[in-house]
């Protein structure tokens, strides 16, 4: 049976992937560990980083888009989008204000 080769990664996304591997682990040790959310669901510890704005282009490493996160932060984040626009824990990509 004849397979298909893995893709590998361009240069580009490599490059990409490497910029965000920096900027989640500044901005985990900034936050201590610890979820800079804290919702209502919050278990403590942070284990993923949120991209308030998205993750295209230049957004994927730029610290102020980026969030220490628990796990269940980061679905109540995803759950409840009017309080996480509210809360600033989510940005309207085009720049304007959530309503």
């Amino acid at each position: 049976m004849k397979r298909t080769p893995l893709r590998r990664r361009s240069k580009k996304e490599s490059e990409r992937l490497r910029r965000y591997d920096r900027a989640r682990a500044i901005v985990m040790e900034t936050a201590e560990g610890m979820c800079e959310a804290a919702t209502p669901r919050c278990v403590g510890p942070a284990g993923q980083v949120h991209h308030r704005q998205g993750r295209d282009g230049d957004l994927v490493d730029d610290l102020d888009n980026l969030l220490a996160v628990c796990y269940a932060c980061h679905d109540y984040i995803h759950s409840h989008p009017h309080e996480s626009y509210a809360r600033g824990w989510m940005i309207k990509r085009n720049g304007g204000h959530h309503e």
